[in-house]
């Protein structure tokens, strides 16, 4: 996660976002994707855009506040700064926003808690940050730990194809946040087996560090869980990301 520098250090989004200037936060994200790559680094972990409005929830430096307004500015600005024009620049990196979504609101404020919000809300006060990303080039997303409509959202296929895909258009690919996969069986989803199914139903990509998908979905596969059109379409998106990088 190069949040906020890499060599350089900048100060917290939280603090940089009082700052009201777009174009520097920009700057900050560029000088940070050169020094990153320098180092080796071409996927970053950033930027956090979720809209925090509880000061009880322990992540609320990571992003840019409470304004969706704001949040939306610096969420392009930044996404701007790593990716540029052109990924197969040597100094530029693959952003990822996160945490999609609504991870900043959970009640409580306890992480990775439920988030219980009417649709109305979470698309005209929640959601526009992330939009911002998508629409300046963002290209990949990744999930959240959190419940909104009960549905744990690595298994969310409304935001995820309705609303990423469908309704935004996103064209990259979709990683989850640490092991979230696997938490989902904590929710009553079933096994891991099942609970990789579901991801992948849902339009999630990559499945960070749980394995998963590794460990299940040839499995899955025999058995009509998934098919294979499914699969394809994830390993494609990854493919032409890294093609867009120029690793091969």
């Amino acid at each position: 996660d190069v949040i906020h520098g890499h060599q350089t250090i900048f100060p917290i989004p939280l603090g940089m976002s009082c700052t009201w200037d777009p174009e520097l936060i920009q700057e900050t994200a560029r000088t940070a994707a050169r020094e990153a790559t320098a180092d080796g680094i071409m996927w970053n972990f950033s930027p956090m855009v979720d809209i925090s409005r509880d000061p009880r929830w322990g992540r609320v430096a990571e992003g840019s506040g409470e304004d969706p307004f704001l949040g939306s500015k610096i969420a392009a600005a930044m996404v701007r700064g790593y990716q540029q024009d052109d990924l197969a620049d040597p100094t530029t990196m693959l952003a990822c926003v996160k945490h999609f979504a609504a991870y900043g609101a959970p009640e409580g404020g306890r992480d990775y808690a439920t988030v219980d919000m009417s649709r109305v809300r979470l698309h005209n006060e929640y959601l526009p940050p992330y939009k911002a990303a998508i629409d300046a080039g963002v290209g990949t997303v990744m999930t959240s730990f959190n419940v909104i409509d009960y549905v744990p959202v690595s298994a969310n296929k409304y935001l995820f194809q309705t609303v990423l895909r469908d309704q935004w258009g996103f064209d990259g690919f979709v990683v989850t946040d640490y092991t979230t996969i696997n938490e989902m069986t904590a929710h009553g989803l079933g096994d891991l087996q099942k609970v990789s199914a579901l991801a992948l139903q849902a339009g999630i990509d990559m499945d960070m560090i749980g394995e998963g998908y590794l460990t299940t979905l040839e499995k899955s596969l025999k058995e009509g869980l998934v098919n294979q059109v499914q699969i394809d379409r994830a390993c494609q998106r990854i493919l032409i990301a890294k093609e867009r990088l120029g690793l091969f």
